[in-house]
């Protein structure tokens, strides 16, 4: 039993790690994989069963975790209200109506849907890629990249990924700074797309069917309303936090909640322009997946916290420095394994992020922020190529192709972004 005990922390957390990574992989609820990661690690830890129960209670009720639930819930409102209302299609249509390509179009869509993510939401795009590409022969294979690629373009910044919004939270960041850090990997990602995907599909004009047009573009824009409001907002209360700082008035805002005032207006939105009844909205609320989604907030929020107040995260640090064992290969290994085996961006940030965090320096500048980008764009390219990710699924379903086959058409993109953000971050060490 001693032997077990004096186990180092940093092999505790990998044998915790594996053992949540392995529940979640045989169908266990993330949420509760990581509820008993936490507690076998907390008692490895040598906490007692009261030094748990408060650790856990204190996690709970803590601020941060409330606005985590609160964004995560409005988020899943917002794209339920949307998707039953049918403002979804209506972005969609009118964006067809511009596009003089097909290629275009059948990426764009995808990126569309993307904006406002749902579990499995790839399927809902799916049949639109389907549509835009309908005067083209080829591949179910190749439609499935398409349309599984460009869904995930956003993934990196969008501050309506639940993702995301536990990333600033545990990253403790203001959120409009992780967006700039993280923006330049979505237009990585589309270029590796657009190279890799788009461009062997040949050309696919399509002049005679829909022109740009002042009314189209204006359409289009109303339409996706709903969702640049956010980032106004977001961007509004940046601004006025640093007027008021320059007029000598303090102001801090949490980074995760700085995203809720721009989910409550957008909701607010919806509900007015596609005038949602209230049994509408009560049926977007009480969602079953919504509490799913919740729970797992939580349980991340309590992985967190037993992971903090353990002490292990120091004893990591202590023991990786005495071992001379390379830090950024941990920063990004650990993401990409984690990402992989769950396939989803959420599982990756919730298991591997407290751990890599503390690695990262001290002081939260642009070093900081560099080494937490690269982290995170190991974490979504491990999780485009995981095998159990919902979309890649259902996408593969749906046009009926095969999932060795639909690879080739994701691995090259995916280590060329990979690599990219390699040399963006040691590019970043000479400026």
């Amino acid at each position: 039993m001693q032997i077990i005990i004096s186990v180092p922390a940093f092999a505790k957390v990998m044998c915790v790690f594996a053992v949540v990574l392995l529940l979640s992989r045989l169908q266990v609820r993330l949420s509760f994989s990581l509820f008993v990661g936490s507690f076998v690690l907390g008692i490895w830890m040598k906490l007692g069963l009261l030094e748990l129960g408060q650790i856990v209670f204190q996690s709970v009720t803590h601020l941060q975790t409330a606005s985590l639930v609160m964004i995560v819930g409005f988020i899943l409102v917002i794209s339920r209200l949307m998707k039953d209302s049918g403002h979804l299609d209506r972005i969609l249509s009118t964006f067809a109506q511009l596009s003089q390509d097909d290629r275009i179009a059948g990426s764009v869509m995808p990126a569309l849907i993307g904006l406002l993510p749902m579990p499995g939401g790839a399927l809902f795009s799916a049949p639109m890629v389907d549509a835009a590409l309908r005067r083209n022969t080829m591949a179910g294979e190749a439609k499935t990249a398409v349309n599984y690629w460009f869904r995930h373009i956003w993934e990196f910044w969008w501050p309506l990924y639940p993702a995301v919004v536990l990333a600033v939270a545990l990253l403790e960041v203001d959120t409009w700074q992780f967006m700039a850090i993280m923006a330049p990997m979505t237009l990585v990602t589309v270029l590796a797309g657009i190279i890799f995907i788009l461009r062997p599909l040949g050309n696919m004009s399509n002049q005679q069917d829909s022109h740009m047009s002042f009314y189209g573009m204006r359409g289009f824009f109303w339409e996706i309303m709903p969702i640049l409001v956010v980032v106004f907002v977001i961007m509004a209360l940046a601004g006025l936090t640093a007027l008021l700082e320059r007029l000598g008035f303090s102001v801090e805002i949490p980074g995760a909640l700085s995203v809720l005032p721009g989910l409550i207006v957008s909701a607010i939105w919806v509900c007015i322009v596609n005038r949602v009844s209230l049994m509408q909205f009560q049926s977007a609320i009480l969602d079953r997946g919504m509490v799913s989604m919740l729970l797992l907030i939580i349980s991340i929020m309590i992985f967190k916290g037993i992971m903090m107040d353990s002490q292990a995260v120091a004893q990591i640090r202590d023991e990786l420095m005495a071992y001379n064992i390379p830090v950024i290969l941990i920063i990004v290994i650990m993401p990409f394994v984690s990402g992989f085996v769950t396939g989803i961006a959420i599982g990756f940030v919730a298991t591997a992020f407290p751990l890599i965090i503390p690695l990262f320096p001290s002081s939260y500048n642009f070093d900081y922020l560099s080494y937490a980008a690269l982290a995170y764009t190991f974490g979504v390219m491990g999780q485009m190529v995981s095998p159990v990710h919902l979309c890649f699924l259902v996408t593969k379903d749906y046009f009926k192709a095969s999932l060795l086959t639909s690879y080739r058409h994701i691995v090259l993109p995916s280590v060329t972004v990979m690599a990219s953000a390699f040399i963006i971050f040691f590019i970043s060490r000479f400026l």
